[in-house]
């Protein structure tokens, strides 16, 4: 068990009084799509919610082996969030400012650091804050959820679970529903469906899993929307010679997720 203890409301209450901001908003984009279109989801997302004026730091928690098609991480960073939270580095040292309002940072290592008793509070927002990063909103786009992975990040954390109509995504929608459930419990988890033949079948997949989720957790999910996204032949790039070529293993096909995606996103945590 971690030794590590979280901090208090009154610790936090005290770092906005000194420091004279609120905590960043921590959203936990869940995902049942594949890791790449994942990434592409947080990206998408962290862009739509810069151009609407917020400042916003996208958190890339996927390790190089787990990806598919992307041969690297968005941005290159020297610091990991892991050491960040094993006290191995200052947190100004694992952030990368992209543009005025946008920063990286990469969590592939928190995981194991977690794993092996190091990491240490304080959470994130709060280390934003000491260190006089006036956020609006802290991105985790991620397949694995865990609630012991986003205590790290904030306490309040806004969930919102993307996942496509077919029955395979479905079942590792309830079961990202249960992870959730565990960190949020007094209101409905935001449901977005992408994907499928038309909404008519998006709107059936949800009745689904809003059913399952009811009878199985005792958990209510709500509609955010349904999304119509195409799927397109996944292919990688041979670093010899740069061509493209099919992938060897994982999936074939990934989703071209449209800007409409990202923006009805944006709205839902912007509200």
């Amino acid at each position: 068990m971690n030794t590590a203890t979280t901090p208090s409301v009154d610790q936090a209450e005290g770092l906005r009084n000194i420091f004279g901001a609120e905590l960043s908003k921590v959203v936990c984009l869940a995902s049942t799509l594949d890791i790449d279109s994942t990434i592409q989801l947080g990206h998408g997302t962290a862009h739509a919610l810069k151009n609407l004026g917020h400042k916003v730091l996208l958190v890339d928690e996927f390790a190089l082996s787990d990806r598919k098609t992307m041969s690297g991480f968005l941005y290159p960073t020297r610091y990991d969030l892991g050491q960040v939270f094993s006290n191995s580095v200052s947190l100004d040292k694992s952030l990368r400012q992209i543009e005025d309002t946008f920063w990286y940072a990469t969590s592939a290592k928190l995981r194991t650091q977690i794993d092996m008793r190091f990491a240490r509070y304080p959470q994130l927002d709060e280390r934003l804050i000491a260190a006089g990063m006036d956020l609006d909103y802290v991105l985790l786009p991620t397949n694995n959820p865990t609630a012991q992975v986003i205590a790290y990040f904030g306490s309040n954390v806004k969930r919102i679970i993307t996942t496509s109509p077919d029955d395979a995504s479905l079942s590792k929608a309830l079961a990202i529903i249960r992870q959730m459930a565990i960190l949020q419990i007094d209101e409905p988890m935001q449901i977005l469906m992408v994907g499928g033949e038309d909404e008519e079948q998006g709107n059936a997949a949800f009745e689904k899993l809003k059913d399952a989720a009811h009878k199985a957790l005792h958990q209510d999910i709500e509609l955010t929307g349904w999304i119509n996204a195409i799927t397109a032949q996944r292919v990688v790039i041979d670093p010899d010679d740069l061509s493209f070529e099919s992938p060897r293993s994982g999936p074939t096909q990934e989703f071209v997720l449209p800007n409409n995606f990202f923006k009805t996103i944006s709205a839902k945590i912007t509200v």
